[in-house]
């Protein structure tokens, strides 16, 4: 073995190293979290475990799965007939919901549900396909992005096609971020920056109708009472309240793992406000090392996209990563009362199946593409074996 291989940095190894502590990290603070909440709430859960059932589900599937798709070869990805069948495959998926033999409830409509009570949320598809057909479409007509038929319309028309399917379902927060991810991706992939200024004149005014068009919906409810200087009375406390407190209690040492009180209380603290239980249990030194594991986790993926040879995987690898990291940053800024509260789940951590499966599976791939670019000169881009 030469030098220049022994010295070959292997961040496949690295990125699958990060992903299993992320992902033994999130089981271990959502059972911390949960376990006593869910217990106190027979109505909602079978158990105290029931919110981990389906995180633990997701991860007995991929230890079969993440192997695959981190080994395969990935070049089928890029045949055009893949790509269209997989896009077409999403937009059924995210049909079913609509119709009664698979519906969970009437009131969000965002769950294909099997018997047995198992289900999943197949807008969660769309944050790996959609970044899969922008991979293809932006790299296929690298030299003709300046055309508005070429370059940002297919985008724009596939990424409107799937925001329209999760609006329907009542998830305006998948479909900013949905939006919000195609926007960057293809401002990477070199979209003149007219065109954002167009789609964000046509869009500005159909959110703003969506939200304020009605008083009483959740989502006007959520900014009114975001930017509200009323005083919460000490009887009634909100999510927000509740998290605050949890965080200021938390101090840099935390009160140790399973030690929180305000968990309890806490509403849905197994999903979205998961992270104001984890800041409560271990302070800021855990928070320190929670952000250090994702920071390593995007910067892994992120150099990979950079170092790529092939546009296909660099732009892939690129919109992979960057829904992950929007969540991440997302979620943190809504428990810690910087934006109003979205729904957006935290990655490897909140309650779902769904989230976690596809969080995996998008980790999965960039494990392969990293493989495929190992830091190597004289490997010069191709599989590291």
């Amino acid at each position: 073995m030469s030098r220049d291989e022994r010295r070959t940095v292997r961040y496949d190894f690295m990125l699958i190293a990060v992903v299993l502590l992320l992902t033994l990290f999130g089981l271990v603070t959502l059972y911390s979290a949960s376990y006593l909440f869910a217990l106190n709430q027979p109505q909602r859960f079978t158990s105290g475990l029931a919110p981990l059932v389906g995180n633990v589900t997701a991860c007995a599937l991929m230890i079969v799965m993440f192997p695959i798709l981190a080994l395969i070869r990935l070049e089928w990805l890029k045949k055009g007939w893949v790509v269209v069948f997989l896009v077409l495959l999403t937009i059924g998926f995210n049909m079913l919901p609509f119709f009664k033999p698979f519906q969970r409830n009437d009131y969000a409509m965002r769950w294909i549900t099997l018997r047995d009570g198992i289900s999943f949320q197949p807008s969660e598809l769309i944050k790996i396909v959609l970044p899969l057909y922008l991979a293809y479409i932006l790299d296929k007509n690298k030299d003709k992005l300046d055309s508005f038929v070429y370059g940002p319309l297919p985008p724009v028309v596939v990424t409107a096609l799937f925001c329209t399917l999760i609006l329907i379902q009542s998830n305006l927060s998948d479909v900013v971020l949905v939006a919000l991810t195609s926007m960057i991706i293809c401002f990477i992939a070199g979209i003149r920056l007219r065109w954002f200024a167009v789609v964000l004149v046509v869009i500005t005014p159909v959110i703003h109708r969506l939200i304020f068009s009605n008083k009483d919906g959740r989502w006007y409810q959520r900014i009114a009472n975001f930017f509200s200087r009323e005083q919460t009375s000490s009887d009634y406390k909100t999510q927000i309240d509740f998290s605050l407190e949890a965080i200021k209690s938390g101090g840099f040492w935390g009160k140790g793992i399973g030690q929180g009180t305000l968990k309890i209380r806490m509403p849905e603290v197994h999903g979205d406000f998961v992270f104001a239980s984890f800041v409560e249990e271990s302070g800021f030194l855990g928070v320190l090392i929670y952000f250090v594991l994702m920071g390593i986790f995007a910067g892994i993926s992120y150099l990979v996209a950079w170092r790529s040879n092939n546009r296909f995987f660099q732009i892939l690898a690129f919109g992979l990563v960057t829904p992950i990291v929007i969540q991440t940053l997302l979620n943190i800024a809504v428990v810690v009362h910087i934006i109003p509260t979205t729904g957006v789940p935290l990655p490897f951590v909140s309650s779902g199946g769904s989230s976690l499966l596809v969080t995996l599976v998008s980790a999965a791939l960039l494990v392969n593409i990293a493989r495929r670019h190992v830091n190597s000169e004289d490997k010069r881009g191709g599989y590291a074996g």
